[in-house]
């Protein structure tokens, strides 16, 4: 696999539709299953015949690589052949051999500047800490052995190893005599371990010459101990020895069992702590269906500040299953089988940041575009916190799953509902009909930020590391994510001339301060007059403080149907009513009809008429002077029922 470069297979899709024989050989498509597995032979005069398809007779298929493009195919061959294998092409646009600068923005690689992403290497020790970037998988998949990040790595340690052995090539010549197998990489039974042998020959069945000493080259070993969703990002640790896979194993053994029966301290005798990075959706709930009252936006985020304020280790179960999205409950159900299955999961939450708003203004909806692309925001999201979650038992998908039971999914997260699945013809097309083809896009807003664990004493003896009293410690300033949110902030900031965020949630100010600030709902609130370019559909709505009814807020919103998403006066009106809602408004839509909207260097002028089947006719004239009372647009109106 080390000896063909992902970056000559076509980059233009996540499926790879019309790849030939041989490049799926290179990808490592093909497994193998031959006849003569099915027959055992016990003695010298009887065979014996066996199911080769059954697994409990220890005969598994071979992945087959460019090393076996020679072999003879017999009768009764078995082959599994994967045609249209799963890409990450992402892992073809970062420098493996390059170090990072802190932050990986999502790149298309094409103007050759490749970003790094190497944090920390060391050599000696056996272990390299890089920044994983997003949507690319930690280890090999069944159809796809080359895009992933141990084989990248183990590309670049063969090219570097590869380069010395040519550079002595001319004066050891004839002391070195390759060695390899049968295959271009060994695999050890589990999938986050790669061997990459430095030569593509294979190994030599003859007797050796007794009077021949033979010398092999070094193994070039890379492992996964540490794993992170595919499309998670962040801090991962890749050994490059097996005594320090073997150690930090360890450490993450301990560490789950460590904190259980440590109730969660921090504290605990484990020798490795992480910390995660993430955004999670803000979506304000209604009690039930028939209630009116529904929690605010500020509401959710007090009850979030709340579990850091006070330290709270949030504990949930998880079901014990294969598949996903994973089930994760406060407590086990009284009717299971067999409780002790369910897994006892636990985090903290250590640090909120400001809210930021993706609903309601020309900064929030661009920052909604940034984050989920043109659709993908689910409907009932009105803005995004960055949290920071120190995990202390390591479960699978844990962050998401209880961050999505406490009412916060992550954004991106298509199966925890943190994101809308594309659904459109074209894309289903695309992927083939598999079940997992709508997250081939889902770009997750989760990233381990800060690593630490005990440096490895080695002095005694390298192939049983120990621990040492010395802490090893890396953090990540940032996420791809953070300059969407800088970008926010400062248009924000130019759209109302102060920062649009919660004052003092997640932040440790002067709390004399907080209580004299403005309130934090009003800061949010949308501009009071929206309208696009064109004749279109308008709403005018009516807003009162749920706390103090005496005061209203009126707004005028006009949007084309591709704006709001359909042709009705209530799709002019849904994500300003949710928005208004969450921020503790009782808002009430008070008519509607058209405005024809004229922008351009000489005039800016709105024409006010016509009518809403569903809300009826607005004040016109009222509408009129809103529009002039808090814009530089001219303002008419008439009462006519023209046009429509």
């Amino acid at each position: 696999a080390y000896r063909h470069d992902p970056n000559f297979f076509p980059q233009l899709t996540h499926y790879a539709n019309n790849l030939s024989s041989a490049e799926l050989l290179a990808m490592g498509s093909i497994w193998s299953l031959p006849y003569s597995a099915s027959t055992s032979s016990k003695s010298k005069s009887a065979t014996t015949i066996m199911d080769r398809f059954d697994p409990s007779n220890g005969v598994k298929p071979t992945r087959l690589t460019m090393g076996n493009y020679n072999d003879t195919v017999c009768t009764g061959d078995y082959f599994r052949v994967h045609f249209n294998p799963r890409r990450f092409v992402d892992a073809n646009k970062y420098d493996w051999s390059g170090r990072s600068d802190g932050i990986i923005i999502r790149s298309d690689g094409d103007d050759g500047n490749k970003p790094g992403v190497i944090v920390k290497r060391d050599d000696e020790t056996g272990y390299l800490i890089i920044n994983k970037p997003p949507n690319i998988p930690v280890h090999a998949r069944v159809d796809n052995l080359l895009e992933n990040v141990a084989s990248s790595v183990g590309r670049m340690l063969w090219l570097e190893r590869r380069e010395e052995i040519l550079s002595s090539s001319s004066s050891n010549s004839g002391d070195l005599t390759s060695s390899s197998s049968s295959s271009d990489v060994g695999n050890s039974d589990e999938d986050d371990v790669v061997e990459f042998w430095p030569s593509g020959m294979r190994k030599n069945k003859k007797k050796k010459n007794s009077n021949q000493k033979q010398k092999s080259e070094k193994l070039v070993y890379v492992a996964t101990p540490q794993r992170l969703d595919q499309n998670t990002s962040g801090l991962l640790v890749v050994a490059t020895k097996k005594s320090f896979a073997s150690y930090f194993a360890k450490l993450l053994r301990t560490k789950t069992s460590g904190q259980l029966r440590s109730g969660g301290s921090s504290q605990s005798s484990c020798g490795i702590h992480k910390s995660y990075r993430c955004l999670v959706c803000v979506t304000p709930k209604q009690d039930n269906v028939a209630s009116a009252t529904t929690s605010s936006m500020a509401g959710e985020v007090q009850r979030l500040q709340k579990f850091e304020a006070e330290g709270t280790i949030i504990k949930h179960f998880l079901e014990p299953s294969i598949r996903a999205p994973k089930r994760f409950v406060e407590s086990v159900p009284d009717d299971t089988d067999n409780p002790e299955s369910w897994a006892e999961c636990l985090l903290k939450i250590t640090n909120i940041t400001n809210i930021c708003t993706v609903v309601g203004n020309d900064p929030s909806d661009a920052l909604a575009t940034d984050l989920w692309g043109d659709f993908g925001r689910p409907n009932d999201c009105v803005g995004i916190l960055e949290l920071e979650i120190e995990l202390l038992t390591g479960r699978t998908h844990q962050i998401r799953g209880q961050m999505a039971a406490l009412g916060f999914p992550l954004v991106g997260d298509v199966q925890y509902g943190g994101a809308v699945p594309n659904t459109s013809s074209e894309y289903m097309k695309n992927c083939k009909g598999r079940a997992e083809g709508f997250l081939d896009s889902e770009t997750l807003a989760l990233q381990c930020s800060t690593l630490e664990f005990l440096d490895p004493d080695t002095a005694d003896d390298f192939d049983k590391a120990q621990r040492s009293d010395r802490w090893l410690s890396f953090h990540l300033d940032g996420a791809f994510w953070t300059p969407f949110v800088k970008r926010y902030h400062a248009g924000s900031e130019s759209l109302s001339g102060a920062a649009m965020t919660f004052e003092g949630v997640g932040s440790k100010g002067d709390t004399s301060e907080q209580q004299t600030a403005p309130s934090t709902d009003d800061q949010l609130l949308p501009p009071r007059v929206h309208l696009s370019p064109g004749s279109h559909k308008y709403v005018v709505i009516r807003a009162t403080k749920v706390s103090n009814a005496d005061e209203e807020i009126w707004f005028v919103r006009s949007a084309s149907p591709e704006e709001c998403g359909g042709p009705f006066h209530a799709n002019v009106a849904q994500d300003l009513l949710n928005c208004l809602q969450s921020l503790g408004y009782s808002s009430t839509v008070m008519g509607g009809g058209r405005i024809d909207f004229l922008d351009n260097e000489e005039v800016s002028h709105a024409h006010v008429f016509g009518f809403s089947y569903g809300f009826g006719k607005g004040d016109h004239e009222k509408v009129a002077n809103i529009i002039e009372e808090n814009s530089d647009i001219i303002a008419t109106s008439d009462m006519s029922d023209g046009l429509y």
